[in-house]
């Protein structure tokens, strides 16, 4: 779902001899003279290829490691105390700076760090010029400066330690061999309620800077770095001006200008080879697999299944990580159907091999797929690993596809069967039919390596609804706690809903086409249950119907049992220009959003490819436009002007969203618009180019400064009667 921007850079070729060594001691080893697979990135890979798997060394922070990485930013540091709570059940460092309302927040989990001027971060008219090319140039004086590479580009850890991993040499030469600096521009527009199909008001507020990041292999020869990629493989700087100005800037008033924002994920991570060989899969028969696969879903669709990119995986910066692997990444993947084009999520699969010399391998042996269950009747599952590293043991655990843990962590010894029995499958049911209902094996090895297995049931009957709620731990972060009761929307003021598809038709086949769909609306939707808004449906695969999101009046069922019930609804699925793309083909697979009404509905987040797209088409057919007519009562939809990697973006988005605590005390100022949580949130786990479309009002009604209310808190005013559209959007 992440959207490549190989397309438009430079294509590098990784040359595979008999023995290449690479940076760390790895090596990669070919072993056949097979055609070799080029990805878009200029990775050559072959069959019968070994490649290193690394594993990532986090460092032990402490107050005083934050507050010294704090001192980097003069625009932050003020001699002030470094506030600490728990997420994720780790610790997580923040220092606030109420004068300049900027912030650094640093993940105990990974030494990553995110730090942001929130005056900055999602404003809507220009501060001062904006040049991509002098931004490139800023975001090398900066990271130079401030000590995060040296001259050569190599990532530090500290003044004389190197991190393992390279970037592009900040001069003013090209590096020949690894794909350059990138800046994208941030851009608004607005447009009269009265004249919807005339061109709009444009301008340039913003620049992203996204510096690419590789490990370096052997020096042997001059040959390109090994790309490293994913939500924490990335450096990201946003400026929202290039001007020598007096206005707020992370660097301070002596430093580059207009800095407003900075992802470093990576920070702090140090890497060593974890095994020096380990067979790959053929990329060419993944690529057949991945095609049949989707061609499987869409029958008789024409299907473009473009060449996929190859890089090191690396998680966001709030989660630990202790294996790096490399994967092959499908983005922009295009099935045209009735006439439309739907833009599917990326699909990731791992190159290294499961099995003998790889890593576990995992199975349900039974129950098969599709076997109908009934809840509260006990059923034994069954399955089966082996193949991982020695020395033992494995660890595992299983799960319900709502994140519910069906069992505790367990050891295994050795290569063998496994086994649960639970009376715990639920489903939700909807118009007289339960949903379907998948069971996962997770599996981690001794290395930290994990994999997983599932199986996909049907139930009986329909089930009460659960979830796993975040709340406030002691030390004010949020804390995943194993069970809740749940909660009736009389028992809360405001309301959320959530509708994802993770398994596409045929359904349960191969397991879900998009994983992490399922940890993004779970981890959603917990996090909103645990900021005290109660849950009005969640509708999964076969039960997120097109007629949810359409209008009653147009024959749909938005009013009764869909999506114009709730206060705030989040989607996670396929998406494409201009709507989202259903597992259900009932009344039809595809939502466009001119059949959009919405009076209840607040806000809305399309966690999918394209759903707000405007780049590419001119006025008035930006696709963006299908959503003008949803402003009946709406504040704010938000989505993605490019394609979306397929990762778990509603929790972080529901943490940015929240009110803040340091110390134990609230900092209402802290607090993002809630358009501002979706741009960061986007921002710092590399997901994609956000886009949001809002409507303002005679009233003076205006959402994009909406900020995510407590239960309890009014809720900010309806934008009625329209008198003006209004959409900003990061180009790619």
């Amino acid at each position: 779902m992440m959207f490549s921007h190989t397309s438009r850079r430079r294509l590098f070729t990784i040359l595979l001899v008999i023995t290449l060594g690479l940076g760390l001691g790895g090596t990669l080893t070919v072993r056949s003279s097979d055609r070799p697979f080029v990805s878009s990135n200029g990775v050559v890979l072959q069959a019968n290829t070994s490649m290193t798997i690394y594993k990532l060394v986090a460092p032990t922070l402490t107050t005083n490691d934050t507050l010294s990485l704090t001192q980097r930013f003069s625009g932050i540091y003020s001699r002030q105390p470094v506030g600490t709570e728990t997420y994720l059940g780790k610790p997580r460092y923040t220092v606030p700076n109420t004068t300049t309302h900027s912030l650094l927040t640093q993940y105990g989990a990974t030494g990553g760090f995110y730090a942001m001027n929130l005056d900055e971060v999602g404003r809507e008219t220009p501060r001062g010029v904006i040049d991509a090319a002098q931004a490139t140039l800023l975001a090398c004086q900066f990271l130079s400066n401030q000590g995060f590479i040296d001259s050569k580009g190599n990532l530090l850890l500290n003044a004389n330690t190197q991190q393992g991993v390279h970037t592009p040499s900040c001069t003013s030469t090209p590096d020949p061999l690894n794909p350059p600096i990138q800046a994208h521009l941030i851009r608004a527009a607005t447009v009269d309620a009265a004249t919807p199909g005339a061109a709009a008001t444009e301008q340039t507020i913003g620049v992203v800077v996204e510096v690419p990041m590789g490990i370096p292999q052997g020096a042997a020869a001059p040959l390109p770095d090994l790309p490293i990629g994913g939500p924490g493989g990335h450096i990201s700087l946003l400026f929202s001006t290039t001007t020598q100005d007096s206005g707020a800037s992370l660097d301070g008033p002596n430093g580059v200008p207009g800095l407003a924002a900075v992802a470093m994920p990576f920070f702090g991570r140090s890497l060593a080879v974890l095994r020096a060989s380990v067979p790959i899969r053929d990329p060419l028969l993944v690529q057949q697999a991945v095609e049949q696969q989707v061609r499987s879903a869409y029958p008789g669709a024409t299907v473009n299944v473009p060449t996929p990119a190859t890089y090191y995986q690396v998680l966001d910066g709030a989660t630990e990580q202790g294996v790096m692997e490399p994967i092959l990444n499908f983005s922009g993947i295009e099935v045209t159907t009735g006439g439309q084009t739907i833009i599917l999520n990326n699909i990731v699969e791992p190159l290294a091999q499961s099995g003998a010399g790889g890593f576990p391998s995992v199975s349900i042996t039974s129950p098969t797929d599709g076997i109908a269950v009934t809840p509260g009747i006990s059923t034994t599952f069954s399955g089966q690993i082996s193949g991982g590293a020695a020395p033992y043991p494995y660890t595992y655990q299983w799960f319900r596809d709502d994140g519910k843990a069906l069992s505790a962590p367990a050891d295994i010894a050795a290569d063998g069967p496994v086994q649960l029995q639970t009376s715990d499958l639920q489903g939700v049911g909807k118009a007289g039919a339960p949903s379907p209902l998948s069971v996962i094996l997770r599996v981690t090895d001794s290395e930290g390596a994990v994999r997983e297995a599932r199986v996909s049931l049907s139930l009986t009957v329909a089930s009460p609804v659960t979830y796993l709620p975040l709340v406030a731990n002691g030390s004010g972060g949020v804390a995943l706690h194993t069970a809740a009761p749940v909660t009736s929307p009389a028992q809360t003021s405001y309301t959320f809903g959530v509708e994802a598809n993770w398994d596409y038709p045929p359904a349960g086949a191969g397991g879900p086409d998009l994983p992490g769909v399922i940890p993004d609306a779970t981890s959603f939707r917990s996090g909103m249950a645990g900021y005290g808004y109660s849950s009005r449906f969640y509708w999964t695969n076969s039960l997120a119907w097109e007629r949810d999101w359409r209008d009653c009046g147009l024959g749909g069922g938005d009013c009764s049992y869909g999506v114009d019930r709730a206060d705030f609804v989040f989607y996670s699925g396929h998406g494409g220009a201009g709507g989202i793309a259903l597992a259900s083909n009932r009344d039809s697979s595809w939502f466009d959003g001119s059949n959009a009404r919405y009076q209840t509905l607040r806000w809305a987040g399309f966690s999918s490819c394209q759903t707000l797209r405007v780049q590419g088409y001119t006025a008035p057919n930006e696709p963006i436009r299908h959503w003008f007519n949803a402003f009946q009562g709406a504040h704010l939809l938000m989505g993605f002007n490019s394609n979306m990697a397929d990762i778990s973006f509603g929790g972080r988005l529901v943490d940015n969203m929240r009110v803040p605590s340091f110390f134990g005390i609230d900092f209402p100022w802290a607090q993002m618009t809630i358009a501002q949580a979706w741009v960061t949130t986007a921002f710092e786990l590399n997901a994609g180019k956000p886009a949001y479309i809002y409507a303002r009002g005679s009233n003076g009604a205006n959402p994009s400064t909406d900020k995510l209310p407590r239960p309890g808190v009014a809720m900010p005013p309806r934008p009625l009667p329209v008198v003006s559209y209004h959409w900003v959007w990061w180009d790619f």
